[in-house]
């Protein structure tokens, strides 16, 4: 339950809260650590409304809501709101977040602010609108708490301004619907060049946004991460890094040698023993090339060469009837001979 309490009451400004708990739950720490991550350097236009007294954490806390613009933000919060409502719903029912969503009860809403709101630690703010930068979320034993940082004011001049120019814009509108085609394209030219002035300044102001946004960043980072015993961290890794790397290189040029000089003979003995094979082979290829080579000769001889010689006109052999004689045998005398003979 909270109530409201007005600037002046000074009674409960420095809030004494028991010291941060260490947690131990691996899930609850990467839930912090997420939360954190998300939320951190977060710069965000909101209006510092009021102080109240909050029972849950015995002490006030200030309250900021976010302009209408800051709708990613909005949908951050309410997420990181119920994740952390869930998780400690089992692990913690006491433990109180520190964004709400809905009315306040007993405050009218402020014109141009959304029904999301933070409840902060600010000392020394007057109430406004202004610039806001997230720093970090705070874990307590019984409250979770968002770090914010004041950027800068929103100066009334420039509000006033885009309330004029917004009002100047409509007022050549409606001029324009009933005026000639002169005064139309007149009126067209200057909603052009308020356009262009609101453009540029929507530009300008993004730019300071991150501008804020990468200062804070850099800031974060000096104060937190560079540290004695960090320097002394990164100066004991480069020098194990360097050894080790000197080291290294020793041993790879060594290998490398023993291996170089391994090779050389392995390869040589290779070579003793191949050279022999080698010329055997290179023989054979050479009998083989040598007589195909002989083949086609021989072929070549006998297609083209012996085709165009004419050939050689070889005596014919002449019978002489007279040369022989002829004997002639009585058959019958030679029966009767070589039967008497038998006798």
């Amino acid at each position: 339950m909270a109530t409201a309490a007005g600037p002046s009451d000074t009674s409960v400004l420095n809030n004494t809260t028991a010291a941060t708990p260490v947690p131990t739950n691996p899930h609850e720490l990467a839930l912090q650590s997420l939360c954190k991550q998300i939320l951190k350097s977060r710069l965000f236009r909101g209006f510092y409304e009021e102080r109240r007294y909050v029972d849950n954490v015995q002490g006030y806390r200030d309250i900021v809501s976010l302009h209408k613009s800051e709708k990613e933000l909005n949908k951050l919060l309410k997420d990181i709101r119920d994740k952390l409502q869930m998780f400690y719903a089992q692990q913690n029912p006491d433990m109180w977040v520190g964004v709400t969503c809905g009315p306040l009860v007993g405050s009218k809403p402020t014109p141009g602010a959304m029904d999301t709101f933070i409840w902060a630690e600010i000392e020394d703010l007057a109430f406004g609108q202004y610039w806001f930068s997230i720093k970090s979320l705070r874990f307590r034993a019984n409250e979770v708490v968002v770090k914010l940082k004041v950027v800068r004011s929103v100066d009334s001049e420039e509000m006033s301004e885009k309330y004029i120019k917004t009002s100047t814009v409509s007022t050549e509108t409606a001029q324009a619907d009933s005026t000639t085609t002169g005064t139309n394209t007149a009126s067209a030219a200057v909603d052009g060049v308020a356009e262009k002035e609101v453009n540029l300044q929507d530009f300008a102001n993004l730019f300071q946004q991150w501008y804020a946004s990468f200062k804070q960043t850099i800031y974060d980072f000096m104060a937190n991460d560079i540290s004695k015993e960090n320097l002394k961290g990164v100066i004991r890794f480069l020098g194990l890094v360097i050894v080790s790397l000197c080291s290294g290189a020793l041993m790879a040029v060594k290998f490398l040698g023993i291996f170089a000089i391994r090779f050389m003979f392995e390869f040589s003995r290779l070579t003793h023993v191949l050279t022999p094979i080698i010329l055997k082979i290179i023989e054979v290829f050479n009998k083989i090339v040598g007589g195909f080579y002989l083949l086609l000769a021989m072929i070549w001889k006998d297609a083209v060469v012996n085709r165009n010689q004419p050939k050689s006109a070889m005596p014919a052999l002449e019978y002489n009837r007279p040369m022989y004689k002829s004997i002639q045998y009585d058959v019958r005398q030679r029966r009767s001979t070589g039967a008497a003979d038998q006798q």
